[in-house]
């Protein structure tokens, strides 16, 4: 049988007990009554009294029965009966003698004494919920009972053994339609092991996990751990996925909730494995430079741009302007902010490779603060249009820094990338003049101008992260470059929290460097996304690409880094001084790349980047 009729025949099976339950409380009310009468008088019931027995029988039905129905007892899913319908029970029957003692209060006296007894009230309330909840959670375990073993279930480990996971094994063996069995859990406190927590055992520590799985054939990890560290999760996440095995995680918001259901499971995210643990940053140094001032982004409908922006709203901004090219990414942007806070945030759809449009925007917006992220980042398609990239990432930036220059903005931060260092493709190179750009800007001393350099970061658009997902969606296999290709990589928020901190603490000309940790195997990242997914794919090693590097590099040679005083945030020691035609020989590059002469920009690369021809051969 399978388990979708399994699921079927149980939901109509539980609507069958809940019309029963209607008879079945009637017929309860009756002999608890009955009973409590008989309780009172010790078995001989005096005539007096006993005549109210049938009127008070029919009114405690009514009365109970409608109780029940309003505080839902009867659209009860019998498989999920426990404390709350006890409670919920509890509270009718309460109800239920409360205004039946009031009736009886009100209700004449024979002989100096009450019609009917307030112990029989009493006996019959404590008799009617004792026997609603009996059958209530007997009805509960006959379906469990029936329905149980009824089909093969995908055998699945749960490790944490507490509250969370103790509810996550309820909702499985409620729903046999999951097609899910739970082998067992494991748990890091040795005093669970050996333990049952719905017949189910605690089969060991988390120490134990290579063995269970091989022992007991597990198909599906589920980490039921959402209140523990990240680091803690991350250590089991990559030991689930040296298994091979497929993994699911419990995400926190489960202890706000207070429940657990089979949807709140979710797979794996990159993050999970290669996250680290949030770095603190001085939110009120940050804020000085933020709250009541008018902010500029550009590039704000990027993965970093759109995070940097929700970001810099909740640090108060007077004005906060979104500048992009991207039409759709910038309204639902907008959409997403103006809840938080209505009127702040003010969109401008703007190309920063037009001069007049961009000086428009800031001589209207007059930031004093200008976050600049907009830039072409796609290495191989920056080789395949060179004059693409030396016009948004060249040319728009110069734009940008003259707009700032005549706008008389405070201080400009440019974000730049690991690319820029050495390099060997045209998208790296031309963000290496960006940051050019931005210290000759500085040496005119007309702009307060500071760069922050970083590698990858999960997920944005574009990155491996993303391709790899959609592979897999698709069956596979996995694109790989090169089996020894490594990248440094940085959750978006992260990033984007270091930058606001290195730009605040940043003086005149700085470049700073973001710590990204050891650098990633990219095809470690491919075998672990493939294990954790549990979709079976190979990996294609498809060759570097033009202008790609084997590993990134976060400072050249001739530079070193130096500490800030702030976590995660070097400032580099030293960069290539500038020379004396730097000015004339961007606007050089910039004219061949506008007129569309390869070879004047070829000529123009070498003059700015003596080698480069040279190292992007070298690969």
């Amino acid at each position: 049988m399978s388990a979708a009729s399994i699921y079927s025949r149980m939901r109509a099976s539980g609507r069958l007990w809940n019309s029963l339950l209607v008879v079945l409380d009637a017929g309860l009310v009756a002999t608890a009554t009955a009973l409590a009468y008989f309780a009172r008088f010790e078995g001989a019931v005096p005539e007096a009294f006993m005549r109210w027995m049938a009127p008070l029988i029919g009114v405690s039905a009514a009365l109970y029965i409608g109780a029940f129905a309003v505080t839902g007892l009867y659209r009860l899913v019998l498989r999920y009966v426990g404390v709350d319908t006890l409670m919920r029970l509890a509270g009718a029957v309460a109800a239920c003698f409360v205004l039946l003692l009031a009736a009886d209060l009100l209700l004449p006296l024979h002989d100096g004494m009450r019609p009917i007894p307030i112990g029989v009230l009493f006996i019959q309330a404590l008799l009617v919920f004792l026997g609603a909840s009996a059958t209530r959670l007997a009805a509960r375990v006959l379906m469990h009972v029936r329905f149980m073993g009824s089909a093969e279930g995908r055998r699945m480990l749960i490790i944490g053994a507490g509250s969370a996971g103790s509810l996550l094994l309820r909702e499985i063996q409620a729903r046999p339609d999951l097609g899910l069995s739970v082998a067992g859990f494991l748990d890091d406190d040795p005093a669970l092991t050996g333990r049952t927590l719905n017949g189910v055992p605690v089969l060991g520590t988390t120490t134990d996990l290579a063995e269970t799985v091989k022992r007991l054939d597990v198909e599906e990890i589920v980490v039921a751990l959402p209140a523990a560290p990240g680091a803690r999760v991350r250590q089991l996440l990559n030991a689930a996925a040296s298994l091979g095995i497929q993994t699911r995680v419990m995400p926190s918001i489960v202890i706000a909730k207070g429940s657990v259901s089979i949807r709140d499971l979710r797979p794996v995210d990159v993050e999970d494995l290669l996250g680290r643990e949030p770095t603190p940053i001085d939110v009120e140094q940050v804020r000085e430079t933020i709250a009541g001032k008018v902010v500029a982004v550009t590039g704000a409908a990027g993965s970093i741009g759109s995070e940097l922006c929700r970001q810099i709203m909740s640090l108060e901004p007077a004005r906060l302007h979104l500048i992009d090219i991207d039409e759709t990414r910038l309204y639902e942007l907008l959409l997403a902010l103006e809840p938080g806070a209505p009127g702040v945030a003010e969109m401008h759809l703007c190309d920063i490779r037009d001069a007049a449009k961009v000086n428009d925007v800031f001589s209207r917006a007059r930031p004093e603060l200008v976050l600049h992220a907009a830039a072409y980042k796609h290495v191989p398609v920056m080789e395949l249009e060179p004059g693409e990239a030396v016009k948004t990432n060249v040319l728009g930036t110069r734009t940008v820094l003259e707009a700032c220059e005549r706008a008389g903005v405070s201080r400009f931060v440019l974000i730049s990338t690991d690319k820029a260092v050495e390099p060997r493709n045209v998208m790296g190179l031309t963000k290496a003049i960006a940051e050019r750009l931005m210290l000759d800007a500085t040496r005119r001393e007309s702009l307060d101008a500071v760069a922050v350099r970083f590698g990858n970061v999960l997920g944005s658009r574009g990155s491996v992260v993303p391709i790899f997902e959609e592979q897999l969606r698709h069956g596979g296999p996995l694109t790989v470059t090169h089996a020894d290709a490594t990248r440094f990589f940085m959750t978006i928020p992260e990033a984007s929290r270091l930058v606001l901190q290195a730009q605040a603490i940043g003086k005149n000309g700085d470049v700073f460097v973001l710590e990204m940790g050891e650098p990633v195997r990219i095809a470690d990242l491919a075998r672990t996304m493939i294990a954790l997914s549990g979709v079976p794919s190979d990996i294609v090693y498809t060759g570097l690409r033009p202008g790609e590097k084997l590993h990134e590099e976060l400072v050249s040679e001739s530079e070193r880094l130096i500490p800030t005083g702030r976590e995660r945030i070097h400032a580099v020691s030293r960069v290539d001084a500038l020379r004396e035609d730097f000015a004339a020989s961007v606007t050089r590059l910039i004219d061949a790349a506008v007129c569309g002469d390869d070879v004047a920009l070829a000529s123009a690369i070498e003059e700015i980047e003596p080698g480069f021809a040279t190292r992007t051969s070298e690969g």
